[in-house]
């Protein structure tokens, strides 16, 4: 299984790189880009433009790897969290564009999901409840384009808040916060793993009983296929006759499966 790790900041990338054997690779010149067999580690820059690129790239010369593990491990502000404290992201808004994105919360961990805001320049004025980063809605928007979405998430690490600004942060002090954090990352990262074998599992539940009670073209089971995928992942569970007894052709299942995996992600 292959795991891509992004950060902005070189005082990110250091004990990632340090804990995970990752050395430079020197080919590479756009970006400070680490590796081992398994996982890349792209130090991208801050901002928005530099994510995408930095990501971007790293696929562009790491072809072939297919619904692999995507991670945006960086510091974030904000309003009153104490610094130190870990979150996981499950509703990502950029301030600029006002799209949303929603992480698939991991269930099993020691910190909790929260929703953070992502915008073009820092926040210093510490007036609402998200936390507060420069990267991670383009993180998530870019990664989508290669891996499906329940196996692409944050990792926040709060780095400032109202009564210790951020304007000046200390690389040190950056390095050590994501240090202290690694055990955090080695469990959400075992847990997408046991994620992973089951989007990418070959055998679909239920998925021949479908196809022989309505008829599917090929396209259509290829996406019904990856609906059903997404519902186990989602649910723990196999979608059973009984849960959408109603339908009367292929083209109405595949629909109101995508509606009910919506309202299960706005649930979540």
């Amino acid at each position: 299984m292959n795991i891509f790790l992004a950060v902005a900041l070189p005082c990110e990338a250091k004990p990632l790189v340090a804990h995970f054997g990752l050395k430079k690779d020197t080919t590479v010149r756009a970006f400070a880009m680490y590796r081992n067999e398994a996982v890349y580690l792209t130090v991208t820059g801050p901002g928005k433009s530099a994510m995408a690129a930095g990501l971007a790239y790293t696929q562009a010369v790491s072809t072939g790897l297919e619904n692999a593990l995507f991670v945006n491990v960086g510091v974030a502000g904000h309003r009153m969290h104490d610094i130190g404290s870990a979150w996981t992201i499950n509703k990502i808004s950029d301030a600029d564009t006002g799209r949303n994105y929603y992480p698939m919360p991991i269930y099993g961990l020691p910190c909790t999901a929260t929703s953070l805001v992502t915008g073009s320049k820092p926040q210093f004025d510490y007036n609402h409840e998200h936390l507060c980063d420069m990267e991670a809605s383009a993180f998530f928007e870019t990664a989508a384009r290669f891996s499906t979405g329940e196996l692409i998430q944050c990792l926040k690490v709060v780095s400032d808040n109202r009564l210790e600004p951020g304007r000046n942060l200390d690389p040190k002090v950056v390095e050590k916060l994501i240090r202290d954090n690694i055990g955090l990352l080695d469990l959400l990262l075992e847990k997408l793993e046991e994620r992973a074998k089951l989007v990418n599992s070959p055998e679909v539940p239920n998925f021949e009983y479908w196809i022989q009670q309505y008829r599917f073209t090929v396209s259509e089971q290829n996406r019904l296929k990856n609906l059903l995928s997404r519902f186990s992942v989602l649910t723990g569970k196999s979608l059973e006759p009984a849960d959408f007894g109603t339908v009367k052709s292929g083209k109405e299942l595949l629909a109101a499966l995508e509606s009910r995996l919506s309202t299960i992600k706005y649930e979540l």
